[in-house]
């Protein structure tokens, strides 16, 4: 369990990303105007010089006027054409951007963008919490090929427009590599091509909305072990891309597969992707949540309690990340902290409600540092994401909010969320929706509520103050935060016995008096975030 936490503080909490690039912030004015509808990525991919080269072929609608149609790469790759519905245009790549002449293009109809490029990729120096490629070999000595791009942006490898309010309707990849390599992507396999010179072309498509960053292949010398899985009674395609020396334990890991996945569905609606598949590919790193393809590393590790982290966390992002997505990353608690508070359901449910509290304690309360606000200013790109909290101390902010609004309404809303039509396209999402999600249902406006969790980056402080006057402790609770209401639960024992009792506090004082000898227990049941002010004053 050591171990396995280690490993997950490490995940989450690593920073200092060797490239100095990120994904989001604010659009351009070229790109606000643009959307992107489909990737068509076609590219050899050579182990042993390391190296990639094609072309990708980006099919766009303009819907405003752009001076330069603008698309993100980084700039050690070398482009060697660009062109947009066949005719050759006059481009500048520079600073990670390529800016392509506009002879004014229809507004409102399809175009299609083809760009020529090649280059060695940046090699991701600690995968996948920097991104690039990494370019390993299995035991049999075959190449393994990996990618990592989340926090860096999907431009460190395939030109696109990288903006997580931009999720285009499908992608094909076709992925060239050297035999006897296959090559594991999103969504289904459409053709295996044999180039003639001992290389092959593998053609996957998804025709489900994706974000860029989740688009992504590994090459390797895998085994597909494969089964039919039943989610809500619903037959699945599974799949785990497995490397011969890891062969043993992949049947049981699609097993636990078909039970976590059933947890998700049951709780947050049906897996999303019933269309396509469930995928795993083994990777050298930890692991990713790519869409029907997620990286796993874990080999076969499981917790204390006997479950795999990694397997279950990386599943969840297909509810929470890939399907219900945001469009700006000051929101990126609702994909990692709803998916971190998962967890603490799927073992309350498993293994009680005292097991779930425990974990709440370990797991969240003590690593969240409070540093920064969990939800930042909109426009915020992935280089705000340093620290932890927007997974422990989101969760935790979930696991408040259960408290206040109360189990039923809370499970409901949250599968509400992942379901319910939204005001932006592709299932895209923000804090203030899901704000007011919660307002509707709970029937009360706890705007304070989100105010301090969300907004500022210190917790809130009950102040309580204790005087004791012959054989009574009279106390006194109140919150120090303007504004801030929150119910508290304590327990005491009195003269006939134990008592607990919910106080309404606010920023005034709120007294009970208790024995002299008893002790107060503030939160028993460990609920809340919050800091405390202790006042003694003795008569």
């Amino acid at each position: 369990m050591r171990n396995t936490l280690f490993l997950f503080l490490f995940f989450i909490g690593s920073i200092g990303f060797s490239l100095d690039v990120y994904s989001g912030g604010k659009l351009s004015k070229n790109q606000s105007a643009m959307d992107v509808t489909h990737y068509d990525i076609r590219l050899r991919v050579d182990p042993y010089k390391q190296t990639i080269g094609g072309k990708v072929i980006i099919s766009f609608t303009l819907i405003d006027r752009a001076e330069k149609i603008e698309i993100d790469l980084l700039d050690l790759y070398h482009v060697s054409g660009v062109s947009v519905n066949g005719m050759n245009l006059s481009f500048k790549h520079e600073e990670h951007k390529i800016l392509i002449e506009n002879p004014d293009f229809e507004l409102f109809k399809s175009h299609r963008l083809e760009i020529k490029y090649s280059g060695k990729p940046p090699v991701a120096k600690k995968p996948p919490w920097d991104g690039g490629f990494t370019w390993e070999k299995s035991k049999n000595g075959h190449p393994w090929i990996a990618i990592s791009c989340q926090n860096n942006g999907a431009y460190i490898w395939y030109p696109c427009k990288e903006h997580p309010s931009d999720k285009p309707d499908g992608v094909d990849i076709f992925i060239t590599v050297p035999d006897p390599l296959m090559v594991a992507a999103n969504g289904l396999i459409q053709s295996i091509h044999p180039e003639g010179d001992k290389w092959t072309t593998w053609h996957w498509r998804t025709e489900y909305p994706i974000s860029t960053y989740n688009v992504n292949f590994t090459a390797g010398y895998f085994e597909a072990v494969e089964k039919t899985g039943y989610i809500l009674d619903k037959p699945l395609q599974m799949v785990f891309y497995v490397l011969p020396e890891s062969r043993n334990g992949a049947e049981s890991l699609l097993n636990d597969a078909e039970e976590y996945l059933n947890f998700y569905a049951r709780n947050f609606g049906q897996y999303p992707w019933m269309d396509e598949k469930f995928g795993l590919v083994e990777t050298p790193y930890w692991g990713m949540e790519h869409q029907t393809i997620n990286a796993y590393g874990n080999k076969y590790k499981k917790t204390k309690l006997g479950y795999d982290f990694l397997l279950f966390h990386e599943m969840g992002h297909e509810w929470w990340g890939n399907y219900l997505s945001v469009a700006d990353w000051a929101d990126y608690w609702i994909h990692e902290g709803f998916d971190t508070y998962a967890e603490a359901l799927f073992v309350e449910e498993q293994y009680g409600a005292e097991a779930a509290r425990n974990f709440v304690n370990i797991r969240y309360k003590k690593n969240i540092q409070n540093e920064q606000a969990v939800v930042p200013e909109r426009n915020t790109s992935t280089e705000y994401k340093t620290d932890n909290d927007v997974y422990y101390k989101g969760a935790h902010i979930l696991h408040t909010l259960r408290y206040l609004i109360g189990d039923d309404i809370l499970r409901e809303s949250l599968k509400e969320f992942i379901q319910m039509p939204k005001e932006l396209p592709h299932n895209q999402t923000s804090t203030t929706e899901f704000i007011s999600l919660i307002h509707e249902n709970s029937g009360k406006n706890i705007q304070w509520f989100f105010d301090y969790y969300l907004h500022q980056s210190e917790l809130p402080t009950l102040i309580v103050k204790e005087e004791t006057i012959k054989e009574k402790k009279f106390i006194d609770l109140w919150w120090k935060d303007d504004g801030f209401k929150m119910p508290v639960e304590i327990t005491f024992v009195s003269f006939d016995g134990k008592r607990e009792r919910r106080l309404d506090l606010t920023n005034s004082p709120t007294r009970i008096a208790i024995p002299k000898k008893s002790e107060l227990k503030i939160d028993p049941h460990d609920w809340l975030l919050y800091q405390l002010e202790y006042l003694k004053n003795e008569k």
